[in-house]
């Protein structure tokens, strides 16, 4: 049996997202002053807030390929994908920590366990 088709859904998220975010920026008390802190301290430097904007960029733009990615459907990809960067974490961080990296398997192995009769 066909299931019916979304066609609006994704301008219903985009909107409601950017109507969100709108009244966020609005309501937000501290709208306007953009301010860099490091240890709590705001800096002055405009070094400082020179390198801070390739660093946001970066960020926008890894956050807006995540974002593609899920809206094409690729979640499975996206899990496996983390899942793969997590583990590479694991082994680079932890290499002689052998609990660490049991507990891993085993909870891989837990997830990944299904009954027989199950489809």
């Amino acid at each position: 049996m066909p299931q019916p088709h979304k066609r609006h859904l994704l301008t219903k998220i985009i909107l409601l997202g950017g109507l969100f975010a709108g009244l966020v920026y609005f309501f937000h008390p501290e709208v306007g002053g953009v301010s860099l802190l490091i240890d709590g301290q705001p800096v002055a430097e405009p070094l400082f807030r020179l390198a801070a904007i390739p660093l946001l960029l970066a960020v926008v733009a890894v956050v807006g390929v995540l974002v593609l990615i899920a809206l094409f459907g690729a979640g499975m990809l996206m899990f496996f994908a983390v899942l793969a960067c997590s583990v590479l974490g694991v082994f680079l961080l932890a290499p002689y920590s052998w609990p660490i990296l049991l507990l891993f398997g085993l909870m891989l192995l837990a997830m990944s366990w299904r009954s027989g009769g199950e489809r």
